[in-house]
């Protein structure tokens, strides 16, 4: 995941990290915000909103969070004065809409695992917020990152394949895989 800053050229900060807070402490959120581990000279997450005390205690233990950037709910971050530019949000698919229209209003552009939401209607009403509200909302689709895929466009940037009339692709995974990763519900309440 590569981010880069909007920065006002006007600003003299040293800090030109980008700040994200992670929206949902699960195994997608803490992938991504991992990256800030990698590259603190580039991410730094300052926050965590996290239902589950455990999880929440985990991750700002991770990531050197101060507690009072600890949250339980969306609604309890955003009554606070915005603490970053971005939000990571790895909410369960049913939560995304909830989750993300409070984060576009109060100024946070958004960092959205996949899928936009659960239904056509939410995808649009979404998409009419950031626009409104004039926030980014990127979607996780982290495959076509993987080099895989770069070597298949390049392939067929370059014409050396020719004209492409249609594409199919399936990814053939195994059953831990699909017991694991395209289970939408993880039972916690």
């Amino acid at each position: 995941m590569s981010m880069h800053k909007k920065v006002d050229p006007s600003l003299k900060s040293e800090d030109q990290r980008i700040k994200a807070v992670i929206i949902g402490a699960g195994n997608r959120s803490l992938i991504y915000a991992s990256y800030a581990l990698q590259h603190p000279d580039e991410l730094q997450i300052v926050g965590v909103v996290e239902p589950n005390l455990e999880r929440r205690q985990l991750t700002s233990e991770r990531f050197g969070i101060s507690p009072e950037n600890c949250f339980a709910s969306v609604e309890e971050l955003v009554v606070h004065p915005q603490l970053a530019d971005a939000a990571i949000n790895g909410t369960m698919d049913q939560f995304h809409l909830e989750t993300t229209l409070p984060l576009l209003k109060a100024g946070y552009d958004v960092l959205l695992e996949k899928p936009i939401g659960v239904s056509e209607m939410e995808v649009f009403e979404l998409y009419e917020a950031a626009k409104s509200y004039n926030r980014t909302v990127m979607i996780c689709h982290v495959m076509r990152y993987a080099p895989f895929y770069l070597e298949i466009r390049k392939q067929i940037e370059s014409g050396i394949i020719g004209d492409i009339i249609a594409i199919q692709t399936e990814e053939n995974v195994s059953y831990h895989h699909m017991a694991t990763s395209f289970v939408r519900e993880n039972g916690i309440v």
